[in-house]
């Protein structure tokens, strides 16, 4: 009797536990808090421990075994794993429609899903219990990772299902979210390992470990997107199918949706394509489907894929060139960067030929040379970077160069921490064409039109030897450049004017002291009202400013220390650019010491824009959310930190509510 009961205890332990993982990984809404979670395990682990007989192996206690393989072995699939025929632009797609439409006579309903960039597998459960997992492998034959699959903590090991299902093959994708993939990469770094390429290179080498510990440790996760061998129920949709996966515990993808016909998938592929990036994990393109498992009959196969399916691959992020040269330019505070020049190649739609190397640290990590094949990402639409190399056609790595590009100065580093390399000489000219670039910008004092055509061509005529020359140049010295006609000169002219009113916060970001930005600029300029209380601040005085450190409040020192930086500001204040801060209306500060996290896309207003508002009145923003925030505003397509607030139950604002706080402040 006792031996029924710690059975039955067991048992009642493992299916609440099931469901808590179900709620937390797979529908990413927890019911209970994770102490409560750890004590139901730890429960069950004890009972387990103390009554062996009583292990099965989908028990929640079993996902990590601790076993290391040196092989794996060979799994023939159910029924053969095809591929997909691949499409790349809307034409293919309808394309695609025509041909499917020949054998067909009724209107054709479709269902569309994000393509996830990972590794595909097959999961086998028998009488509801996961059996063996496997890779794709050849589409025939898989690699045996059952072990490692059980690692993945959004897999059940058992189906919550009621009805007796004899054999249930599902397939998907083992994937890692960006956040985890980056973070993974990081750690790599620091254990000076190679770091993954990409997402999917991470997800497949991580679920061929030999290692389950390994696996287990890299925050796998798995969607769902089709079935091999099924025993025991019948499904009529795919839709019903998706359904039945999330009903008995399986992830499936937010973004999957039935489209009523092909006019619809086409809209839906493209506005999937606009949100790619707010997707938490990496999607290469929409896999295309015909809903209705009749249809798909009548439709047929390929030797190699089925006909009534396509995926619709979104433009690469990736691509492999050769490195033509590496050469090194020159920012406004001395940092000598090198670039590298690369054999055109077409990423996401654009022509790349050149890359950034971030410091010359990269370049040893990467033991890249001119000459060399190298594999090149572009994300997010930002300037591409070199991930790897792929071809090792040169001896060694680039050397860091001992003199500046510019004046064949030394460069070196300030300390031995310091992965940058600088400039020593203060009047070195490339500098001083960047700190123009950065003083006219807009986010700086916002000269309409003085862009870096314009701040050439009067370098190159000897206009500009200091940033008050700006505000002394003529509408005859204008009508000197190239396209410059009255109009032009006029507009021009009209802009330099209008900037000697800005705000002394716009002043102090543009004079581009090392380490301060548009944040830390707004916050001196509302502490200190005026340019000469913040040039005589004492360091203590600065420290004593929350948001301001040891290393910030001594860059700005050493700045103000500096005789031609006090001259420069002089000549400005001569000419009649202002120096002040417009001063608060009421006699409070209204956000003061209240703290705010951005979150989504705001329709009125850039996240920046949000962000200068809250400092201006006192508050401050933070990238994480906390116990300590007072408000997060969440505009379109919130990410974790929406969930993470309501979780806290932090105050959260839509974009009008925000609007609303701070108009009434």
């Amino acid at each position: 009797m006792q031996d029924i009961n710690i059975k039955n205890k067991i048992e009642d332990l493992k299916q609440q536990i099931r469901h808590h993982d179900y709620q937390y990984y797979s529908l990413e809404e927890p019911k209970i808090s994770d102490s409560e979670y750890d004590n139901l395990l730890k429960e069950l682990q004890n009972l387990e421990k103390n009554n062996p007989e009583f292990i099965t192996k989908d028990s929640p206690t079993q996902r990590v075994s601790g076993t290391v393989s040196s092989t794996f072995d060979k799994v023939e699939h159910l029924s053969p794993m095809l591929s997909l025929d691949n499409s790349y632009s809307t034409d293919d797609i309808i394309e695609w429609h025509e041909r499917i439409k020949k054998n067909v006579d009724e209107d054709i309903e479709f269902i569309i899903e994000p393509k996830i960039d990972g590794l595909s597998a097959s999961l086998v459960y028998v009488n509801g219990s996961f059996e063996i997992g496997s890779t794709r492998g050849d589409g025939k034959f898989g690699e045996d990772v059952t072990e490692n699959i059980k690692t993945i903590k959004n897999i059940p090991l058992k189906l919550l299902s009621e009805e007796n299902i004899p054999k249930f093959e599902v397939r998907g994708e083992v994937y890692i979210n960006k956040k985890d993939f980056q973070m993974l990469n990081e750690r790599l770094l620091e254990e000076e390992t190679q770091k993954f390429a990409n997402p999917r290179n991470a997800a497949s080498g991580s679920l061929r470990q030999k290692n389950t510990k390994i696996t287990a440790e890299r925050k796998l996760s798995f969607f769902v997107h089709s079935f091999g061998q099924v025993e025991g129920i019948d499904f009529q949709k795919h839709s019903q199918f998706i359904e039945f996966c999330r009903n008995v515990g399986f992830a499936v993808q937010k973004d999957i949706k039935v489209c009523a016909d092909i006019n619809e998938v086409i809209k839906s592929i493209l506005a999937l394509q606009e949100i790619r990036d707010n997707i938490p994990y990496e999607v290469d393109g929409v896999v295309v489907k015909v809903n209705s498992y009749k249809l798909r009959k009548i439709i047929g196969y390929t030797n190699k894929s089925p006909k009534w399916a396509i995926a619709y691959k979104f433009p690469a992020r990736q691509a492999t060139t050769k490195v033509l040269s590496i050469k090194t330019q020159v920012g406004r505070t001395g940092v000598v960067t090198p670039l590298a020049s690369l054999e055109p190649v077409n990423l996401s739609g654009v022509t790349i030929s050149s890359a950034t190397l971030h410091n010359f640290d990269e370049i040893e990590r990467l033991n890249l040379n001119t000459g060399d094949d190298v594999l090149i990402e572009r994300a997010g639409d930002v300037i591409p970077k070199i991930v790897k190399v792929v071809g090792k056609n040169s001896e060694g790595f680039f050397k860091v160069p001992l003199n500046c590009p510019d004046c064949n100065s030394k460069i070196i580093k300030e300390t031995e921490e310091d992965v940058l390399y600088r400039c020593i000489n203060p009047t070195c000219s490339a500098q001083f064409r960047r700190s123009l670039i950065h003083f006219v910008s807009r986010d700086a004092m916002n000269i309409d039109g003085f862009g870096e055509v314009v701040v050439d061509q009067l370098l190159k005529i000897n206009k500009l030897t200091t940033f008050a020359d700006i505000y002394s140049l003529t509408f005859d010295d204008l009508m000197l450049l190239d396209l410059f006609k009255e109009k032009k000169a006029n507009n021009l002219m009209n802009a330099i004017l209008k900037s000697k009113d800005n705000p002394l916060s716009k002043l102090i970001f543009a004079l581009g002291i090392r380490h301060v930005g548009e944040k830390a600029s707004l916050v001196l300029a509302g502490k200190f009202k005026n340019i000469d209380n913040l040039i005589n601040a004492t360091e203590e005085e600065l420290l004593n400013i929350n948001e301001i450190g040891p290393v910030l409040a001594k860059s700005i020192k050493n700045c103000f220390s500096n005789e031609k930086i006090i001259k420069t500001i002089n000549q400005l204040k001569a000419l009649n650019v202002n120096m002040t801060e417009p001063l608060q209306t009421n006699s409070f500060v209204p956000l003061e010491n209240k703290t705010f996290v951005l979150t989504g896309e705001l329709a009125t207003m850039s996240r920046k824009e949000a962000e200068n508002y809250i400092l201006s009145l006192g508050g401050k923003t933070t990238s994480a959310v906390s116990k300590k925030t007072d408000y997060v505003v969440a505009g379109e397509n919130p990410g974790s930190k929406f969930k993470k607030a309501e979780e806290l139950g932090i105050k959260i604002l839509n974009e009008q509510e925000f609007k609303e706080l701070i108009n009434e402040k």
